[in-house]
């Protein structure tokens, strides 16, 4: 009992993973500096416990002996000691290993090899390296290179060594296996003995081509015969690890379930065979996936390879993304493409992010929905009580989630329809987003961009999350059927339009969504958007409005442009006053505004639940600081305006902006009343502003102290100005919960001295006494400490 108490802990955390969990991580970094508690010095432990188990100890290889325990000789931890003093083992562990996955690069820097004085003493006395040039795993002989390829041969030699012997004597309760490729062959002499093998991995050393790669031979003949070589022995791996699948399939039937091969960049070779097409090769000679619930980049090649076979009843969940090499997914789109009707065997399926293939991808669906609305109508003409055993041979799928990737425009109308169609009883999130294409132009002009209308018609009263993003056409939504939304939570409208001219600009219909609690409108939709729906948002909570944008820069209009929009605006609202007779106080506080106006930048709407608000291009240049106090439950304010004219778009903020109304000029000596004359927003914690922004610093000591006063975070950009880098830093340490603030401007080394900041934070800092502030400037950092 004492010896089992005194076992090493890597024996430990490989028999009880439960229990002890990842401790290696752990003592890593609490113990940083002791050399030997490293995670492979850790793991080394455990392989050479293991290895000292293996009996008759003859059978470990010379090598491993050299590389492995004889390093671990010169170990004084007191596991290896016992393991060493006991001429029986206290206990079997290679009885209860299932799991063998060992990297080339693990053990690389596990053994050390080049530092290896031991191994390489053996290797040079049993001649290695005539011996690897035998057996092609020194495929570079050049004197300049004999060196690296003989380090990397003998890192091949004990890796592959080292798996075999760890597995030797259980291979028959082995359940997932990395297979080195340069020692595939002893593996499949002993196929037949992986009884519980039901995962393979096949590994590449990768630096055993590396040489060749990194330095090609000058003398072209030569280069052009290892250029052969190397494609024969791609083709013999090829051939290696479908013969070691075959036969295993063969001898033990519906074991072997999941084949990971390596990448074809990882083979030696460039032929045209790559790893996908042996894959299909190996593929269809394992069993189908057994009852998946989830489809993702894990398992979704092994269901295409056999779709027709595979139960899809309980499949719950489907991710269909491009992943891995382009060949391999081209491929299995296609034969997705080719069978589009699996979806209708997905009888459970809730969750769905999928890459469109076709305008008739949801009109199973669409049928399936026709048909149990035809019973149902059958049912209330001839009554249920005449035939009470009815029962409906139609379940509707109850899919509740999804995300479409158009890869084309085309058809993406027909398939929404369609889906919200099929699924208006069961739909709660709809994300419809369009694929980049690089050779094609994005239209980001709205005179020319196309413009496609979504959502006519469409009838989703449990719908809560709506995104719609599109890249190459003009967004609009139909304004009705977003009404008809009672329970939407979160809308995002986007399109890539940048330019416009106020004369395309026409409001849509407001709406009245009481549950909405984000919006972000990008695009032409925040140009459309009827501001005036924001007096109907009760519960937001996040808004965010923008345009696209180019290097960083938007496009914003003149400001004599944005003036002559401004009187149109106003002539045209006094047309329709006049034609409507006197609005009286609806003027402005209600914002009347008839469809198909441009719509109006009001600034007083109301929005109790506010918590977050980002501003950019037109809509940040346009913002007016007084809309603060409609905001009661703000915490993070968000303004750009960088332009893409320069200078041309400053705003000045001014001690007006910041004042609770009619503003009156003071003296200096009527200071003392701040709190009075200015309003405040104390929920207010995060301010970040970008572009020409001009800020004095009386206004922005108000803004510090009186608009601010629980400010924990404030980030200027480069081109803000109107203070010095002195009064921001005086002002900073008058807030009394700035945690951190950031500046983006260009500074001297001597003032920031003189302002007593600190580069680096000392151990003779008291934390306990001090408050230490973090300051950006110009992405270095620097500490201020200051008396609490």
């Amino acid at each position: 009992m004492a010896r089992l108490l005194c076992v090493n802990k890597a024996i430990c955390a490989a028999a009880l993973p439960s229990l002890y969990g990842d401790c290696f991580n752990t003592i890593t970094s609490r113990c940083q500096s002791d050399s030997k508690k490293t995670p492979a010095n850790s793991t080394l432990q455990l392989v050479c416990t293991l290895l000292r188990q293996v009996l008759p100890q003859d059978e470990i290889p010379g090598l491993l002996r050299a590389a492995i325990l004889a390093q671990d000789d010169r170990d004084e931890q007191d596991g290896t000691q016992m393991a060493e003093e006991t001429s029986t083992p206290v206990f079997k562990y290679g009885l209860f290993v299932r799991k063998i996955v060992l990297e080339h690069y693990l053990t690389s820097s596990m053994f050390d090899i080049h530092h290896n004085s031991r191994a390489m003493e053996y290797a040079a006395t049993q001649q290695l390296f005539d011996k690897y040039i035998a057996e092609r795993l020194i495929l570079d002989t050049r004197d300049s290179h004999r060196d690296d390829a003989f380090i990397s041969a003998l890192e091949i030699d004990v890796h592959r060594k080292l798996i075999w012997t760890l597995c030797q004597d259980h291979l028959g309760t082995i359940e997932e296996l990395s297979i080195p490729l340069t020692d595939i062959g002893r593996y499949i002499d002993y196929v037949d003995q992986f009884t519980s093998l039901s995962k393979v991995i096949f590994t590449v050393e990768k630096s055993m081509w590396a040489p060749e790669s990194l330095y090609p031979n000058p003398v072209q003949e030569i280069q052009d015969e290892r250029q052969r070589e190397l494609e024969a022995e791609r083709d013999r791996l090829f051939r290696a690890m479908i013969q070691f699948v075959q036969q295993h399939t063969h001898i033990h039937k519906h074991v072997l379930r999941q084949v990971i091969l390596p990448n074809s960049y990882q083979l030696p070779g460039t032929s045209r065979k790559s790893t996908v097409d042996v894959w299909f090769e190996v593929q269809a000679l394992l069993p189908p996936l057994q009852n998946p619930r989830l489809i993702n980049h894990l398992n979704w090649r092994e269901l295409v390879a056999r779709l027709p076979d595979t139960n899809l009843s309980h499949v719950e969940s489907i991710m269909l993304t491009y992943f891995g090499e382009e060949a391999s997914t081209e491929r299995t789109f296609a034969l997705l493409n080719n069978q589009p009707l699996f979806l209708t065997r997905c009888r459970a399926l809730k969750h769905l992010e999928i890459t469109t293939f076709g305008p008739d991808m949801f009109r199973w669906a669409v049928m399936e929905k026709e048909q149990r609305d035809k019973e149902y109508r059958q049912e209330s003409i001839v009554g249920r009580h005449l035939n009470p055993w009815h029962a409906h041979q139609i379940s509707l799928v109850p899919l509740r989630s999804v995300k479409l990737t158009h890869k084309t425009p085309s058809g993406r109308v027909q398939e929404l329809d369609d889906l919200t169609v099929a699924f208006s009883d069961s739909l709660e999130e709809l994300t419809a987003c369009e694929d980049w294409d690089t050779w094609r132009p994005v239209l980001t002009d709205l005179s020319t961009a196309p413009k496609v209308v979504h959502g006519q018609g469409w009838v989703l009263p449990r719908l809560r999350v709506l995104i719609f993003e599109v890249i190459y056409s003009q967004l609009h939504f139909d304004m009705d059927a977003l009404q008809r939304f009672r329970a939407l939570e979160s809308l995002c409208l986007a399109d890539r339009i940048m330019i416009y001219n106020h004369g395309h600009i026409r409001s849509w219909p407001s709406v009245n969504l009481p549950h909405l609690k984000n919006l972000v409108l990008a695009g032409s939709p925040a140009l459309f958007f009827n501001m005036d729906s924001l007096h109907h948002l009760p519960s937001l909570e996040y808004l965010r409005l923008r345009m696209s944008e180019s290097y960083n820069c938007f496009f914003i209009p003149s400001p004599e442009d944005m003036a002559r929009e401004e009187l149109d605006t106003q002539d045209s609202q006094a047309a329709i006053t006049d034609g409507h007779g006197s609005l009286g106080m609806l003027g402005s506080s209600q914002g009347y505004q008839a469809v198909g106006e441009k719509p109006r930048l009001t600034w007083d709407w109301y929005l109790p639940n506010l918590r977050i608000l980002d501003l950019l291009a037109v809509f940040a240049f346009k913002f007016e600081f007084q809309w603060l106090q409609q905001l009661p439950s703000l915490q993070s304010l968000y303004l750009n305006t960088k332009s893409s004219r320069g200078r041309l778009h400053e705003r000045r903020i001014t001690l007006k902006d910041l004042s609770r109304g009619l503003y009156q000029q003071q003296d200096e000596d009527e200071r003392q009343c701040l709190s009075d004359r200015y309003f405040s927003s104390p929920k207010l914690e995060l301010i970040h502003l970008e572009g020409h922004w001009v800020i004095d610093a009386k206004v922005l000591e108000v803004l510090f102290s009186v608009v601010m006063p629980h400010m924990r975070g404030i980030c200027f950009g480069a081109d803000c100005a109107g203070f010095t880098l002195r009064e921001w830093i005086m002002l900073a340490r008058k807030s009394v919960h700035l945690e951190t603030s950031c500046l983006d401007r260009k500074f001297k080394h001597d003032e920031i001295k003189e302002l007593g900041l600190m580069a680096s934070i000392g151990p003779q800092e008291d934390h306990n006494s001090r408050k230490l502030v973090q300051h950006s400037l110009c992405g270095e950092q620097f500490w201020d400490a200051m008396d609490q």
